[in-house]
């Protein structure tokens, strides 16, 4: 692969690292993910990459939830940035979290945190070091982000992260902050733009969708049942913006029942 095409890997690299080292909260004896990830011939690269429109699968509020980050890490500092001011043989030492921030993408001035929105982060470091979130150059790690969600919203992770590597004995170290990865949690259902019950809130498809119209169908189930019979008796007699007008003269009505009536019992499955 030439330099150009590995520039987007490289710049993208330093964001997931800063959440792989994460944020976030490191539990305990709960079970680590295997850093085992296929990367080819590469030497750095992401699992899931945002670059290529990737990004952690979205969870149900009050469901268990789990996801994996995989990182292939390079060995030398340049791969990551050639622009940096090092030697092209100086290594790549290690990576440490300074802080991390979940910020409301509904209102960007809103922030909290992993904990409070019932999420922790596993990781493995192969036990290269004592800090299961610390990780060395030139090595694949892992880490697992699991949990229960609590609260149904999306998110960007602004996350804070400390670079080192060490020139003739001496270390140094720049703190950068990254925010490409966004997680998103909300309910079950219909998540068809195009379909008659289209949930906004859903964030994973339960295959509910009702592609097409049903006639007679008001309460959209794709069916027409007594369900229906029961709407239309509840607005009977409504003159204005109806909901169960099936005959289409703008009032709920004895038609629309006569309509009803006539398809009753039929499905558009």
């Amino acid at each position: 692969m030439t330099n150009q095409r590995n520039e987007p890997m490289k710049s993208f690299l330093k964001l997931s690292l800063s959440l792989f080292l994460a944020c976030f909260i490191v539990g305990q004896g709960l079970a680590q993910c295997t850093a085992d990830y296929d990367f080819g011939n590469e030497t750095l690269g992401v699992s899931p990459n945002p670059e290529l429109g990737e990004q952690f699968e979205p969870g149900v509020v009050g469901q268990s939830y789990e996801d994996v980050l995989h990182i292939l890490l390079p060995q030398y500092i340049l791969d990551i940035d050639p622009t940096l001011p090092f030697f092209p043989t100086t290594p790549l030492d290690s990576a440490s979290l300074s802080s991390v921030v979940l910020v409301d993408l509904s209102d960007t001035l809103s922030t909290t945190t992993l904990d409070a929105v019932g999420l922790e982060v596993v990781c493995n470091n192969n036990g290269d070091s004592g800090n299961p979130c610390s990780f060395l150059g030139g090595n694949q790690y892992c880490a697992s982000l699991v949990g229960t969600p609590t609260v149904q919203g999306s998110y960007r992770l602004d996350i804070y992260v400390t670079g080192w590597v060490a020139v003739f004995g001496f270390p140094f170290s720049q703190e950068e902050v990254f925010g490409s990865f966004v997680l998103n949690f909300g309910e079950l259902g219909c998540t068809d733009e195009e379909a008659n019950n289209y949930n906004p809130n859903a964030v994973v498809d339960d295959g509910s969708c009702v592609l097409e119209s049903c006639f007679g169908d008001v309460d959209g189930d794709n069916a027409v049942t007594v369900s229906d019979l029961l709407e239309i008796l509840a607005e009977f007699g409504c003159t204005e913006g109806c909901t169960t007008d099936v005959s289409g003269d703008g009032a709920t009505t004895v038609a629309d029942l006569l309509e009803l009536l006539s398809v009753f019992g039929s499905s558009c499955s």
